[in-house]
């Protein structure tokens, strides 16, 4: 099939160098408003765990091609691909109506963020039959969730379409993977209703474990004996000081907008949204109590800044309430991140933090008169340190670990005083 994916950012790299690897010929293009170069090897997402590797092949083999913007008459395609796009009726519109010029065209299958009922809305007569298909795919391991996924929710309403949906992705069904069928509105709900589950748990892991701290209780066996029911599992039950992310944020606001249009809702997912948001100042709280308030002028080490592990980005990461609390009160940052270096110092120069705020070149290299060490993202480096290092770097041997990577024995053994989110000594 030829198949045009609009939209180059981590979802919609990964889908066309698939879709190309099973021998389809792509064309990976971006929207006039999302106008980018045609080399991509400098994209951010490229850095996502062998998915460079996968590009270059496709475009070696021809299989795979770039261009900076939507051609629909240069560049016919059976089926269109929407994974990034400005989320409105209007854009939605002027896109069908662009796509609807090209006559070889079978179908438009949006992966994206959709308000409810959007492509309902959208769609008017003579455009080209849609689908919608939720992508869950994870920054770090996108390669492999799209290849091997757990499950397939297919929002189609047209026979002709669905049938080029499932020959498609058959390559990619595994024995295990559970294919669901239903209309447009309901995959629309459905990206919705996924993410509001997984925020759900993270949140009621992090009161949980800020509960056990009152209780002089350590939240990783409560988390154990959560985890062990069936009926629960232990997916998306660590709790630490909350989640960021652009998408997972979008998605619950989104569907907190629809919570909130009916009076009669308690808002559970509103409060999911504000657990977090206050969990991303825990590491500062837990600070402040330490040096009884007195912060201005102390150095302190952070190790992590990105939003997650094998990520560039900050949207909406921990990192950014933690800069401006401590930022706030005259403290000094040396950061060390191994992947958001670029972003973190953009962030730092547009919001004047110059002063107060140093990116290192390695992890020790941020420990040097600092007061403490804060560990905010839990990269792979970071798991087994050299303690004496450490130790022999820092003022103190004081430790605040936002994502509970080491065990409290084991580093009191070491020597180290170290608080943890609901494990540790308490403070």
């Amino acid at each position: 099939m030829k198949i045009t994916v609009i939209g180059q950012n981590l979802e919609g790299i990964t889908s066309a160098a698939c879709y190309a690897e099973i021998g389809n010929h792509v064309l990976l293009c971006s929207l006039k408003e999302h106008h980018v170069k045609r080399d991509i090897s400098t994209h951010p997402c490229m850095q996502d765990a062998g998915l460079n590797g996968v590009v270059n092949k496709q475009i070696e083999d021809g299989r795979l091609a770039i261009h900076p913007e939507l051609d629909v008459e240069k560049f016919p395609a059976d089926l269109y691909v929407i994974s990034s796009m400005q989320n409105s009726n209007e854009a939605l519109q002027s896109l069908m109506d662009e796509i609807a010029k090209d006559k070889t065209c079978h179908g438009v299958i949006f992966t994206c963020s959709i308000p409810v009922g959007g492509l309902d809305l959208a769609v008017k007569s003579g455009h080209s039959p849609v689908a919608y298909i939720p992508e869950f795919m994870r920054e770090g391991s996108a390669l492999q969730d799209f290849r091997n996924p757990n499950s397939l929710i297919i929002g189609c309403e047209n026979d002709i379409l669905l049938l080029l949906i499932q020959e498609l992705y058959k390559p990619f069904m595994k024995s295990h993977t559970r294919v669901q069928i239903m209309s447009v509105k309901e995959a629309e709900f459905a990206r919705f209703a996924v993410s509001a589950m997984l925020a759900t748990r993270v949140s009621f892991m992090n009161e949980l474990a800020n509960i056990s701290e009152l209780l002089n209780i350590d939240i990783d066996v409560i988390q154990k004996a959560v985890g062990a029911d069936p009926r629960i599992g232990d997916q998306y039950l660590k709790p630490g000081i909350g989640f960021g992310g652009r998408q997972l944020a979008e998605d619950l606001l989104h569907i907190t907008d629809l919570e909130n249009a009916k009076p009669d809702n308690a808002g559970l997912l509103k409060s999911v949204m504000q657990i977090n948001e206050r969990q991303k100042e825990s590491l500062f709280r837990k600070v402040w109590r330490y040096f009884n308030g007195d912060l201005h002028g102390k150095t302190l080490a952070i190790w992590g800044g990105a939003f997650k592990p094998n990520s560039s980005r900050i949207d909406n990461a921990p990192i950014i309430k933690l800069i401006e609390a401590f930022c706030y009160q005259g403290v000094i940052l040396n950061i060390y991140d191994p992947g958001c270096e670029k972003t973190l110092k953009k962030y730092i120069v547009e919001n004047g933090h110059e002063a107060n705020i140093g990116t290192c070149e390695n992890p020790y290299q941020a420990l040097d008169g600092a007061e403490a060490l804060l560990l905010v993202t839990e990269w792979r480096e970071f798991w087994i340190p050299d303690y004496d290092e450490i130790k022999l770097r820092l003022n103190q041997p004081l430790i605040f670990d936002g994502r509970n990577i080491y065990e409290p024995n084991r580093m009191k053994q070491r020597g180290f005083q170290y608080y943890g989110i609901g494990r540790g000594e308490r403070v």
